[in-house]
């Protein structure tokens, strides 16, 4: 008999070891149907992807308490609508690799480089061929604060706001307050997305015989008219009087912080997009010029304040010009930039020496009667601009720069109906 009893000891001892496992590796059915219910719930199509993850995460602490491994990342592709009618480009620089970002076409070109951030902040939009037409355009540089993501958002929504209020404007006055509009709209459409950043912004419309010039916060756009710099747009800062009066009319206040006037002592500047947390002070509401295509405007330079900060107005037309035009004397041949001694211009040289070799040049085109007239001829089109560009990057950089600079210049001569 005891031998028997431990025989069936053992035989109940090891049932019971196979059912535990059996249990442990093949649960009931009934245990996972609370836990589907629960993730049924999680994954309703009004909960974000981040509330979506979370409550998946906590369904499955409470469905089995075998260690899983955790979930791969999961990649979200940033997508950019495009305009069919229209050749457009929008920049938004998301990849932390990118250091240095340039692109040209007949007209206009564009560089841009990154500061000591992680990520680049700068954007920016050109939109040529407008509704079919070569000689009108959209342009704007985008100077993002707090993250990318404002900047960003304007670089695809607020060109398609703007001409889209313009379709129903009429007159100077009605094109004004259509910009008005499309800055307002951005702003009002970012702002629902709940994010903390904000953007400054320099737009340009090249529209038949007329150019119109907006900005909000320290981008500014400096144009070029007969050698001479004339600015178009005045930056919106808290060190200026008139807005630190708007501010404070407003209740709210303006101190120095860190060396300079701040709205409560955090944001430097006084218009922008987005700045939720500020936005009772921080206007949308963008000034704007309209001008006359003249034969005497050369070119339009739209920039951050990267630029800005190092480069006054008169030395960035100087430098500008002195690149993109050569002088125009019989036998003569242009005098190329040499290459830069760190070669490689998407490369960090060294610190304190932030450079940016420079393209060789291409040979010059022959020159126009205006060109003639003012004793100056253009270098190649596209390569003149893309070095013109690159060249006042690299004065503000070796002036100490150490934020994103993004320099647009816009060849008006190309866009100028000749009669």
């Amino acid at each position: 008999m005891p031998s028997m009893v431990a025989a069936i000891d053992e035989n109940n001892q090891a049932n019971l070891h196979n059912a535990f496992v059996a249990e442990l590796c093949h649960p009931k059915q009934n245990d996972f149907l609370v836990s589907t219910t629960e993730i049924k719930k999680a994954i309703e199509p009004t909960t974000t992807i981040a509330s979506t993850i979370n409550s998946l995460s906590s369904t499955a602490a409470t469905c089995v308490s075998l260690k899983r491994k955790r979930p791969p990342k999961i990649q979200i592709p940033s997508v950019l609508r495009e305009i069919p009618s229209d050749k457009i480009r929008n920049k938004d620089n998301t990849a932390e690799e990118d250091t240095t970002v340039e692109y040209c076409e007949p007209g206009v070109g564009v560089f841009s480089m990154k500061g000591k951030k992680k990520i680049m902040e700068d954007t920016h939009t050109i939109v040529s061929c407008l509704n079919g037409d070569p000689k009108k355009g959209f342009f704007g540089v985008y100077d993002g604060h707090g993250g990318r993501k404002a900047s960003e958002f304007v670089s695809e929504n607020l060109h398609k706001n703007i001409l889209a209020m313009l379709e129903n404007s009429e007159g100077d006055l009605g094109k004004e307050e259509a910009i008005k509009a499309g800055y307002l709209k951005t702003d009002q459409e970012f702002l629902k997305q709940g994010l903390s950043s904000g953007s400054c912004c320099v737009t340009c419309l090249v529209e038949e015989k007329d150019i119109t010039v907006s900005n909000l916060g320290d981008c500014r756009a400096v144009l070029c008219r007969g050698g001479i710099a004339e600015a178009l747009t005045k930056d919106h800062t808290a060190r200026r009087e008139d807005e630190r009066n708007r501010i404070e009319t407003k209740g709210g206040y303006v101190e120095i912080h860190r060396g300079a006037w701040r709205v409560h002592g955090i944001l430097s500047v006084s218009r922008s997009i987005g700045d939720v947390h500020l936005k009772d002070w921080i206007l949308a509401e963008p000034d704007t010029k309209i001008l006359s295509l003249t034969p005497d405007m050369e070119f339009l330079v739209l920039a951050s304040d990267g630029l800005w900060e190092k480069v006054d107005n008169q030395e960035a037309i100087d430098t500008a010009k002195r690149v993109y035009f050569v002088p125009n004397k019989l036998g003569s041949t242009c005098d190329l930039p040499k290459e830069d001694q760190f070669a490689c211009e998407n490369t960090s040289p060294p610190s304190k020496s932030r450079r940016i070799s420079l393209v060789k040049q291409q040979k010059t085109k022959t020159q126009s009667p205006d060109q003639e007239r003012s004793g100056y001829k253009k270098r190649s089109n596209t390569g003149g601009l893309i070095s013109a560009c690159k060249e006042l990057v690299n004065l503000a950089l070796t002036r100490g720069s150490l934020d994103d600079i993004t320099v647009m210049i816009i060849d008006l001569s190309h866009f100028r109906c000749n009669k």
